[in-house]
C-alpha cells in the first residue's frame, strides 16, 4: 500500500497521470487495458500504455495493443464528433454538451473535441442571445399595447390604488425592458446585425419618450446606419457575382451553395432592395428545380429505383426543408427502404406504393 502511494505521489510530482502509472506498474497490465477499452477509456488505456518501458516481459505485445487501441480511440472520436453535429443540427443542444463532455471524459486528450466542443459552446450561446432577444422583442411589443389600457384604467378612478399600483409596476417594467432593448441594439450594431439593432431601436422609441432615452437612441441609429452603409458597400459586389452566376446555375448543388449566400445577405439586411430582388430570383429557381427534381424523383420511384429517388429528394430537400409534399416522399421512400432491408432475404414478397402525383 505505501509502495503504491509512494508510486502515486511521484507521478503527479513529475506532472503524470497518477493512475495511468499504477496501472502501468502492475502484473496485470493487459487485463487492466482489455477492462478500460470495454469502458471506452480509451485516453487513460493509451496513458497507461505510454509508461511501458521496452524492457516490460511483454513489452511487444503491449506495443501492438496500443495501436489497436489507439485505431479504436480514433474511430470513438470521429463517432463522438458525428453524433454531436447531428444533435447540434437538430437543436438537441443539452444532448450535445452531454456528448462533448463524455467523450472528453473517456479521451480528455482530444484536440479535436475540445476545439469541437469549443466552437459548439460559442454556436449555442450566439443562439440562446438570439432566443433572449426574440422574448425581449415579444415582452416589448406586449407592454406597448397594453401602456393605453393601463394608463386609462388609473385615470378612470384616481382613487383606486390598485390601479396606481399596476400602472407604477408597467412603467417600471417598461423602464427596464427598454434599457434592455437599448443593450440589445448596441449588441446587435457590434454584431453588425443591422435586423436586430433596427427592430430594438424601435421598439425603445416607441415604449419610452423621456429625453434620455431618446438621445440614445439618435446616437445608436447614427452608428446603426454607418454600420448599414458599409454593409452595402461591402454587399454590393458579392450581390453583383452571386446575381450573374444565379442567372446560369445548372445543377441543385450550384443552386444549394447560392440559397445560403443568399440567404445570409438576407438576414443580415432585409431592407436591401437588391437583395430582396435577388431572393425572389432564388426563389423562382427552386421552384423550378423542385418541379422538375419531384417529377424525375417519382419517375425512379415508380421504376422501383427507390434509393436514387431518396438522393434525389433529400438533395432538393436543402433547397425546401419545409416543403410538405416533398418531405412526404421523401418519409414514404425511407419506410419503403427500410423495409425492403428487414425482407431482403425474399424481396418479392413487397410491393411498392405508389408516390403520389
Amino acid at each position: 500500500m505505501k509502495t503504491l502511494i509512494l508510486i502515486a505521489l511521484v507521478a503527479i510530482q513529475l506532472g503524470l497521470s497518477s493512475c495511468a502509472y499504477i496501472y502501468s506498474k502492475s502484473d496485470n497490465v493487459s487485463t487492466r487495458i482489455e477492462a478500460l477499452v470495454s469502458e471506452e477509456k480509451y485516453g487513460l488505456a493509451l496513458d497507461t500504455l505510454e509508461f511501458i518501458q521496452p524492457d516490460h516481459f511483454n513489452y511487444v505485445y503491449l506495443m501492438t495493443e496500443k495501436k489497436r487501441v489507439l485505431i479504436l480511440a480514433n474511430q470513438f472520436e470521429e463517432k463522438s464528433l458525428t453524433l454531436a453535429n447531428v444533435q447540434e443540427k437538430n437543436k438537441h443542444w443539452a444532448e450535445a454538451m452531454k456528448t462533448y463532455d463524455s467523450a472528453l471524459d473517456k479521451l480528455p486528450k482530444s484536440k479535436k473535441l475540445k476545439k469541437a466542443r469549443q466552437q459548439f459552446i460559442i454556436k449555442r450561446d450566439k443562439y440562446l442571445s438570439q432566443l433572449r432577444n426574440k422574448l425581449l422583442v415579444s415582452k416589448a411589443k406586449t407592454l406597448s399595447k397594453k401602456t393605453a389600457t393601463t394608463k386609462e384604467i388609473a385615470q378612470v378612478n384616481p382613487d383606486d390604488s390598485k390601479a396606481k399600483k399596476v400602472l407604477r409596476s408597467h412603467i417600471r417594467e417598461i423602464e427596464l425592458t427598454t434599457e434592455k432593448l437599448i443593450t440589445c441594439a448596441e449588441d446587435g450594431i457590434k454584431n453588425k446585425d443591422i435586423q436586430l439593432a433596427e427592430e430594438c431601436l424601435t421598439l425603445a422609441g416607441n415604449l419610452s419618450a423621456t429625453k434620455e432615452t431618446n438621445k440614445k437612441i439618435a446616437s445608436l441609429h447614427k452608428k446603426l446606419n454607418k454600420v448599414r452603409k458599409k454593409r452595402t458597400k461591402s454587399n454590393k459586389k458579392s450581390i453583383q457575382t452571386i446575381s450573374k452566376q444565379l442567372a446560369h446555375v445548372k445543377t441543385n448543388t450550384q443552386l444549394i451553395r447560392y440559397r445560403k449566400e443568399i440567404l445570409a445577405l438576407y438576414h443580415q439586411d432585409k431592407l436591401n432592395k437588391k437583395i430582396i430582388r435577388l431572393k425572389k430570383q432564388l426563389d423562382i429557381h427552386i421552384y423550378n428545380a423542385l418541379k422538375t427534381g419531384i417529377k424525375q424523383g417519382q419517375e425512379l420511384y415508380s421504376q422501383g429505383r427507390i434509393q436514387p429517388a431518396l438522393n434525389l429528394w433529400n438533395e432538393l430537400q436543402q433547397l425546401a426543408p419545409s416543403n410538405q409534399k416533398l418531405n412526404d416522399y421523401i418519409h414514404r421512400a425511407k419506410k419503403v427502404l427500410k423495409k425492403l432491408q428487414s425482407l431482403s432475404d425474399n424481396p418479392n414478397n413487397i410491393s411498392l406504393p405508389k408516390a403520389a402525383n
